[in-house]
């Protein structure tokens, strides 16, 4: 038997909700709906609820991504291929410079000295 991958199953989901008739009317909506997931998730942090009802809304979160990147017309699987790919040539680039900086790693160093090494990362 064959397991499939929860991405898998959304996409899935996705087309049958669209052969159905229940779309999204263009990407501003999507994104709309993905900054209203974000702020449910900020408010469900800052009100201390329960972890899975934080998992929930970051799953609704992912979910409004992986239909923007349908309703756009993008394969999700080489989407997620290339940000990591991405991500992957940014953290190298920090790992130089951490150890041009004559640090192991990043451990204990301030948030603001992290998003300089990233902001560096991306511009090379």
């Amino acid at each position: 038997m064959v397991k499939q991958s929860a991405l898998n199953d959304l996409l899935i989901l996705e087309k049958d909700a669209k052969q159905f008739g229940f779309d999204w009317p263009d990407e501003l909506m999507i994104i709309e709906q993905a900054m209203d997931e974000c702020r449910e998730i900020k408010e469900a942090i800052e009100n201390h609820e329960q972890r899975e009802r934080i998992q929930e809304e970051i799953g609704d979160l992912l979910h409004s991504a992986i239909s923007l990147c349908e309703y756009a017309g993008f394969d999700v699987e080489e989407t997620l291929h290339k940000v990591n790919k991405k991500f992957g040539n940014r953290m190298q680039a920090i790992k130089k410079l951490t150890h041009d900086a004559g640090l192991t790693n990043l451990k204990d160093q301030n948030f603001e000295f992290m998003m300089d090494l990233w902001r560096k990362a991306k511009k090379a």
